[in-house]
């Protein structure tokens, strides 16, 4: 089943791949907001220092930790902005994702009318849904402190090093499977949402999660599947982004080069999620119907195209 979701979803995103390049264009526009002043600084600072030279592949973390030390009125101001951009491209990946899944639900091609119409529908509803999913969340990140309250419990206030050491460790897997657990069940409250019209979004949130904690095994197949497709790529563009660092223009266009196509990658996985999932939870939760664009006026057909 696994397979046969993520099988479907790669074809429905094969046939809307303008709905990847609106993805992409919106994180590299957000990635230009925040690396273009960056890169203003970085290049003013890097004439006093001998680390100009290394700029030209994969950014030396010394060299940050060097620029901010050095130019200490910079941290709060690019904290600031860091943030103000983080926020911003969350409200627009929320919004965009409504436009996809009601793509997705729709099984017809991308139109700009219906993607821009659904992404307006929803957004409002997503907004109300994430607000509403804060205590999930702050429920599923206090797993991590469960397992130290255990560690205490049988091994007390002192433990062996090696304890300390493996506990850590737990706890990070717990972090890290508490925010993915935390994001399927809002995609699946998303699709909920959008397949069945459901207005209420505390409704829909509990819907995803009982459908999440009942077919625990093939969402968490259908998501783990695409996050190791995303991992194993990273592995193979790191030492390829690393190989590419040299002070001459065609290695540095390479590597632009690279860092895009990785970027197009990531953006396509993303929809590829979306879709998979909504394919599962039709299937699983019965199907609960398809979702239908609403006609356009006379005279409007192909208008946002």
């Amino acid at each position: 089943m696994v397979i046969a979701n993520i099988k479907s979803g790669l074809d429905q995103v094969w046939a809307n791949q303008r709905m990847v390049m609106i993805f992409y264009v919106t994180n590299l526009l957000s990635g230009l907001v925040l690396m273009l002043p960056f890169r203003a600084a970085a290049t003013k600072f890097a004439g006093n220092t001998l680390m100009g030279g290394d700029l030209a592949g994969r950014l030396p973390m010394d060299f940050v930790f060097e620029l901010f030390h050095n130019n200490k009125s910079l941290f709060p101001v690019y904290g600031v902005l860091f943030v103000a951009v983080a926020a911003l491209y969350g409200l627009l990946s929320l919004f965009m994702s409504g436009g996809a899944f009601v793509i997705f639900a729709s099984g017809e091609r991308y139109s700009g009318a219906a993607f821009w119409a659904g992404a307006g529908k929803y957004f409002g509803r997503f907004a109300r849904l994430f607000l509403w999913s804060v205590p999930v969340f702050g429920a599923l990140f206090c797993l991590q402190f469960a397992a130290s309250g255990i560690q205490r419990l049988l091994f007390g206030a002192d433990p062996y090093e090696t304890v300390i050491y493996w506990g850590a460790w737990v706890r990070f897997g717990l972090r890290i499977a508490g925010f993915l657990l935390y994001m399927i069940v809002l995609d699946y409250a998303r699709i909920h949402a959008v397949t069945t019209g459901e207005a209420r979004m505390r409704i829909a949130l509990w819907h995803g999660v009982k459908f999440t904690l009942a077919n625990i095994g093939s969402v968490l197949g259908v998501a783990g599947a695409i996050y190791l497709a995303g991992i194993l790529v990273l592995v193979v563009y790191n030492p390829l982004a690393d190989a590419l660092a040299a002070p001459n223009a065609v290695v540095v266009m390479l590597l632009f080069v690279l860092q895009q196509l990785y970027m197009v990658f990531r953006m396509t996985l993303r929809l590829v999620l979306y879709s998979s999932q909504l394919n599962l939870h039709n299937k699983l939760a019965g199907a609960p119907g398809t979702y239908i664009i609403p006609a356009e006026p006379d005279g409007l057909e192909g208008a946002a195209a």
